[in-house]
């Protein structure tokens, strides 16, 4: 009988094979450790471990929170080499599970050469998604000359041990660094977090990280960003911060609970940051709106309660607060640009993050040039 399905696939596709063994004669490199530089982990120094949030965090978190909290979306491993060959050893928490979200999403990661500025991609892990360990290839016979790499590590699982393997004898040297240790935080849902992005770079946080050169710290929670005084609290420990934006309108459990959580958000975070931009970003807009006129009538109220508490804010004196209706992020055909009717596809993040780009540009304007 004729072999069918994805297993044929492979074999009539070398591009679409697993990865196959490594080369033994590599060079294998700890991460955290030098030279390499881990963003994205506000807590990195002080926990030692690939996490969001502190281990032992000031303010009680609820259990959905602590253990997304684990998951690597935004981290990103930045150094350089001049290897001809990059390698990636895995250990992650768990396996691929997700049926709406591409293992590679999920479970991988993606690597872009350039410096800031210039970031091009290049490659994604391939490996066994049954698995939780793998080591797979990002590029194997480029010319010897000095690289910046940008590793950006998985969406949705968590990364108990990470190692790059290298030609032995290749140069290994520190990321230059950034012009200045300021940070883009960004709190918010699945969304923000990166569902449902192929691969971990095409999460908007991410593709934002590329414009500008800056740490980007990503604090989407999946399904449970519901505007906690708690999470503002642990949030506004957070040294240096450019700028915070606040994308979680979506998980809310209720209208009424947006109405109270906003302000009271705004205003612990006011209280150690009176000076710091906040952008307050609406949800962007359902593929269910179209048909359902009650979806729609209540994204309606939620987006003008965003509004007129930054409209009130600036009226008391706070110039550093913003709104920006996230109706029109996906564009036209914006129903197209999500892969399950709410969780942008690679097209719609590519969009939000090319209409947000002015928007934190003229924000970050004093602190650096996109």
């Amino acid at each position: 009988m004729r072999e069918t399905g994805a297993r044929d696939a492979r074999q009539m596709d070398s591009n679409m094979r697993i990865g196959g063994g490594v080369a033994p004669d590599l060079d294998w490199l700890a991460v955290p450790g030098a030279p390499f530089r881990v963003t994205g982990l506000p807590w990195l120094e002080q926990d030692g471990v690939f996490r969001r949030l502190p281990v032992r965090p000031s303010h009680a978190i609820r259990p959905e929170v602590d253990r997304l909290a684990n998951f690597t979306t935004g981290v990103q491993v930045r150094f350089r080499t001049d290897s001809p060959r990059l390698y990636v050893r895995a250990k992650l928490a768990d396996k691929y599970s997700m049926y709406q979200l591409a293992a590679t999403g999920q479970c991988g990661i993606d690597c872009y050469i350039g410096g800031l500025g210039d970031q091009k991609y290049i490659n994604t892990t391939r490996f066994d998604f049954t698995q939780t360990e793998y080591v797979s290839v990002l590029f194997d016979a480029l010319p010897r000359e000095l690289r910046d790499i940008t590793l950006n590590l998985p969406l949705y699982q968590g990364v108990e041990a990470l190692w790059i393997g290298v030609e032995p004898a290749s140069k290994m040297a520190e990321f230059p660094g950034f012009p200045t240790d300021k940070k883009v935080l960004l709190y918010g849902t699945s969304i923000t977090h990166g569902a449902c992005a192929t691969r971990p770079g095409m999460a908007y946080p991410n593709i934002l990280s590329r414009m500008f050169p800056l740490e980007f710290v990503n604090l989407g929670f999946s399904g449970n960003a519901q505007g906690e005084p708690e999470l503002a609290h642990l949030i506004s420990q957070i040294a240096s911060p450019a700028m915070l934006v606040l994308d979680y309108e979506a998980n809310t459990p209720s209208t009424e609970r947006l109405r109270e959580s906003l302000p009271e958000f705004i205003r612990i975070y006011r209280s150690r940051h009176p000076a710091v931009p906040i952008l307050v970003l609406s949800q962007i807009r359902l593929a269910m709106e179209s048909f359902d006129v009650a979806v729609a009538s209540r994204r309606d109220e939620r987006r003008r309660i965003q509004r007129e508490e930054v409209e009130r804010r600036r009226l008391a004196g706070d110039g550093h607060i913003h709104f920006v209706d996230g109706t029109d992020l996906l564009g036209e055909a914006d129903q197209d640009c999500t892969t399950d009717g709410i969780h942008p596809s690679d097209l719609g993040y590519d969009r939000i993050a090319s209409r947000l780009r002015p928007v934190l540009a003229g924000l970050l304007h004093p602190i650096v040039e996109a």
